[in-house]
């Protein structure tokens, strides 16, 4: 049948830079991020009654990242 499966994901960006205004899709507030950036799962995938489900992720910010590392360094 025609029962497709997707996945969307969520993303909570910090260092994502608007391109809204550059793309055909400019009502969908779309980022671009850097090359690397890194993300972690928030949670168990959500599951949604049209066979498809979510998958909230959230950046690392390396720059927070440091001072916390510089302390655990010195323990």
């Amino acid at each position: 049948g025609d029962n497709k499966k997707s996945t969307l994901f969520l993303i909570e960006a910090i260092n994502g830079k608007k391109v809204s205004g550059y793309t055909e899709y400019e009502s969908e507030d779309e980022v671009i991020l850097r090359m690397g950036t890194e993300f972690c799962v928030k949670g168990d995938p959500l599951a949604q009654s049209n066979s498809s489900c979510i998958v909230h992720l959230i950046e690392i910010d390396d720059n927070n990242d440091q001072p916390l590392a510089s302390a655990m360094n010195q323990m």
